[in-house]
């Protein structure tokens, strides 16, 4: 019976996690965010107190300078971030999360964090590092990296 395969109970396990963060999402944001967009903050909030700037953002997502320019721009219009200039170079603009976005990527995580809990609520911690690896295995199986330094974009194809 399909109903009792992995891929299906994975398929349904992916569906009702996506609708219920994506409810969240839209009682969180006022205005809506692109997926580019949320990642650029997590990113940005993941590298508070550093100095970054366009170029990080065009380095860390693979994407062109017309593409991150554009985005940035419709995020500063939103009021989630700032340019400012450094001292070493009246060239650059640094980017800096306004205290709207700070808010943002706030709810945003504790959501995450909520649905981590109820995900695992009932397992105990064995059971859960054993979900871990056993979900691992089988991102390896479809090659998937899942390899992940720290503050990095992650989840992408083997090369």
């Amino acid at each position: 019976m399909h109903t009792d395969t992995i891929g299906y109970k994975i398929r349904l396990l992916h569906n009702q996690i996506h609708k219920r963060m994506e409810a969240k999402r839209q009682e969180n944001e006022k205005e809506p965010l692109t997926g580019m967009q949320r990642w650029t903050l997590g990113f940005l909030k993941d590298h508070d107190g550093e100095d970054i700037y366009q170029k990080d953002i065009e380095t860390e997502f693979s994407v062109s300078r017309a593409t991150a320019s554009n985005m940035l721009a419709v995020m500063e219009r939103k009021g989630l971030l700032q340019r400012e200039a450094v001292a070493h170079d009246a060239r650059l603009k640094k980017l800096v999360l306004t205290e709207k976005a700070r808010a943002l990527v706030d709810r945003s995580e504790q959501d995450m964090r909520d649905m981590e809990a109820l995900l695992s609520k009932g397992l105990s911690e064995t059971e859960i590092k054993n979900l871990k690896k056993y979900l691992d295995q089988m991102l390896l199986n479809l090659d998937v990296d899942i390899t992940c330094p720290d503050n990095s974009f992650c989840g992408g194809m083997k090369k």
